[in-house]
């Protein structure tokens, strides 16, 4: 039963994590890396696209736009940014997620919002270390979970080396259970042979998509 009370915990906490992006694991392929994800601006209707099979890009520069909101890393700029605040539904400041918003990879590596970061990692152990050993795992020290989990959310794009296995963190499918990978890299001790994937084999959240994937472009389902 403890097992059980734990998995529904953290899986409270995964579902909040995938509220604050917009999606849940495996739900959704549409992430950004680089300087930014969506923006505002532009011309109306873009300047024209390119493309074919009935697909048209838009080819608007992309300083027409003003960035709003990136999400390379899952997770990085809303848990790991103000994650005291929540949604903000309560009157809750969080004025800094938007400035880590409109931050961008660069200041990321300098390590401008590590301290952030860290006190949030802070506040997650201290809700959720207690289920975690209850649950027959080790939580991570503070240090532990900036070294497991920085290399996967710092700096917020997507990282892929092509000589490594496929599988987020290297890369991202669509089906990958990136939340639940990312909670363990952040709060389990990994440093005695616990894989990566301990939160994602049971799993926390859905194990597939409501609705199959589709094998070529765009292989997200259609609306539903």
């Amino acid at each position: 039963m403890r097992t059980l009370a734990f998995a529904f915990t953290i899986l409270g906490t995964a579902s909040l994590m995938g509220a604050l992006m917009g999606c849940g694991d495996g739900a959704s392929g549409s992430s950004s890396g680089g300087s930014g994800g969506s923006g505002t601006g532009g011309s109306a209707g873009g300047s024209g696209g390119g493309g074919s099979a009935g697909y048209a890009f838009d080819t608007t520069a992309f300083d027409a736009y003003k960035q709003t909101d990136r999400h390379g890393a899952v997770e990085a700029g809303t848990v790991g940014i103000a994650a005291g605040s929540g949604l903000g539904l309560n009157g809750e400041d969080i004025a800094m997620r938007d400035a880590y918003n409109a931050s961008n990879p660069a200041e990321d590596a300098a390590g401008k919002w590590v301290p952030e970061i860290s006190k949030s990692l802070t506040l997650l152990h201290g809700a959720l270390d207690d289920d975690l050993t209850g649950a027959g795992l080790t939580p991570a020290t503070l240090d532990q979970s900036l070294a497991q989990a920085g290399p996967v959310v710092v700096p917020d794009t997507i990282k892929f080396d092509p000589s490594k296995p496929v599988a987020y963190p290297n890369g991202r499918a669509l089906t990958d259970q990136v939340v639940d990978i990312t909670v363990a890299a952040a709060l389990v001790d990994l440093s005695g042979g616990t894989p990566l994937s301990v939160l994602a084999d049971l799993p926390l959240n859905p194990e597939a998509n409501d609705v199959a994937f589709k094998k070529t472009f765009p292989y997200l389902a259609d609306p539903h």
